[in-house]
């Protein structure tokens, strides 16, 4: 049966792509048959960082071609051409990562929110997220809207917590709780090959700049006695070594290999609970560190994230404390298990509904 997944799966992003390509393995293990609906953000920089990134997109491209083998033969850009011509599937998905946040979907959010295509279609959401901790609504589409739009959900399995208290305060639908889908598999070995050997080094993978960060990030790994190195990131910082920009398995194996991980990262996160990096989270907005939040709660590092204020001595405390990875793998495991089961569950034999 085919899925069509709805994501950020044409942004060169290596959370977001990591992320596609996991919810497009997952249904794929589990019998179905995954299929990306090809709508794509606007994407029209100045010609200027079309010529800086263009090795970026193209290490990207590379890796969509080889893995996303299934697309919707329509290449969309707007709601209404979804609506015109939607994707001829048994079920959509959406999710994960922030399809839900109006910041970055903007106009495009009620398509996240599924507004095209028969009723006969299932409908789903895959640890879908929001990224924030309060609605701020959309212009695009008003919550009345988004609530009549679930109505027409069968399954709603949503990433952080405080998307569930969203979903059911603003929107009047209980959903349930599952784990990112990059969390869903225990191996990328068919990405990165056989574990690699460590690398000796401090990897520093900062999304939202912050010079306070960079400083503190240095200063810890003089202390640990290792090199530092800025990985993701075109930015180059005195001291730091740097390689960029990494295809999407390099940056993969950078975190395989680390040492420690510096980052606030919700996908270097991840990726630093999957290969056992002593890591610290560090943000300069508590606003921005919503999804990460809920993921510590889950897996009881909370304790591993501090804010603006800190200083690079509880930087180096952090790094330097010890996680019990056994119990760590223990309750990734479960939410694993749990969230395979949620998946499977909502795609089930999926046969067209009975409309009135």
């Amino acid at each position: 049966m085919t899925v069509g997944i709805l994501t950020y799966h044409w942004e060169d992003n290596y959370g977001a792509t990591l992320q596609a390509y996991a919810t497009y393995r997952a249904i794929r293990e589990l019998g179905h048959t995954p299929m990306l609906i090809d709508l794509r953000l606007p994407y029209s920089p100045p010609l200027m960082s079309r010529i800086i990134f263009a090795l970026k997109r193209r290490r990207f491209n590379a890796f969509r071609k080889k893995y996303f083998t299934t697309l919707s033969p329509t290449c969309y850009h707007s709601v209404d051409e979804l609506r015109a011509n939607p994707p001829q599937c048994d079920c959509y998905l959406t999710g994960s990562d922030q399809t839900w946040n109006p910041y970055i979907a903007k106009n495009l959010l009620p398509a996240y929110f599924l507004t095209f295509g028969p009723d006969s279609v299932r409908r789903i959401t895959y640890a879908t997220s929001i990224g924030l901790d309060k609605w701020p609504g959309s212009d695009a589409i008003s919550d009345s809207d988004i609530s009549k739009a679930l109505n027409r959900f069968d399954t709603l399995l949503l990433r952080e917590d405080t998307a569930i208290d969203i979903c059911r305060d603003i929107f009047g639908h209980p959903a349930t709780q599952v784990a990112d889908p990059v969390l869903l598999h225990t191996d990328y070995s068919n990405l990165i090959g056989i574990s690699p050997e460590s690398s000796g080094e401090v990897i520093a993978y900062k999304l939202i700049d912050d010079a306070g960060f960079y400083d503190m990030a240095a200063d810890t790994a003089r202390r640990l006695g290792l090199p530092i190195r800025s990985i993701g990131s075109i930015r180059r910082i005195k001291g730091y070594r740097s390689t960029y920009p990494e295809s999407v398995q390099d940056w993969v194996r950078r975190f395989a290999s680390a040492e420690y991980v510096l980052t606030d990262s919700f996908h270097g996160t991840v990726f630093a609970l999957l290969y056992h990096k002593p890591f610290v989270i560090y943000t300069g907005d508590p606003k921005r560190v919503t999804r990460i939040e809920s993921l510590l709660r889950q897996v009881n590092l909370s304790d591993r994230i501090i804010y603006a204020g800190a200083t690079s001595d509880d930087m180096f405390r952090i790094a330097r404390t010890p996680i019990d990875w056994n119990t760590v793998d223990k309750t990734i495991a479960a939410m694993r298990k749990d969230s395979m089961l949620n998946l499977q569950k909502a795609l089930g034999d999926i046969h067209p509904r009975q409309t009135d």
